[in-house]
């Protein structure tokens, strides 16, 4: 969905640069996907044996906090995923590089920091002072 070898698409990239990062979602997608399974998994599994056997020794707010805490990263993680399936979806569509908010490049430096970004930093800047939803677009 790039653009031929050694040209610029309207995203700012070649072909070249859009496959090195198409390669980068794909392995943050499946590092994303093992750990849902893997913290689904502690949160059935682990959390439940920590849950019954805080009554033996009164450390049921320790318990809850574990909980919490695993919950909160399991979040994360999800979180990540459906960023990352909203970038490979923008990949598809031809908008992946553009800006969701002003339609400017995102540039190349960023996707490779942040490769499921959707704003270019200008925009991110201005929705994270607002306090803004996380925006999955795609």
């Amino acid at each position: 969905m790039g653009a031929p070898a050694g040209t610029k698409g309207r995203n700012g990239l070649d072909n070249r640069q859009v496959e090195r990062l198409r390669e980068q979602l794909q392995q943050l997608k499946l590092a994303a996907l093992a750990a849902v399974r893997s913290s689904a998994g502690e949160l059935s599994g682990e959390d439940a044996d920590l849950f019954r056997d805080s009554g033996l020794t009164g450390d049921g707010a320790l318990a809850e906090a574990e909980f919490e805490r695993d919950v909160a990263g399991a979040g994360q993680v999800r979180t990540a995923l459906i960023e990352i399936v909203a970038a490979e979806r923008r990949l598809a569509n031809g908008e992946y590089g553009l800006c969701v908010d002003c339609g400017d490049i995102i540039g190349f430096a960023r996707l490779e920091a942040q490769p499921a970004a959707s704003r270019c930093v200008r925009c991110q800047e201005k929705e994270e002072k607002r306090g803004g939803p996380t925006h999955f677009p795609g």
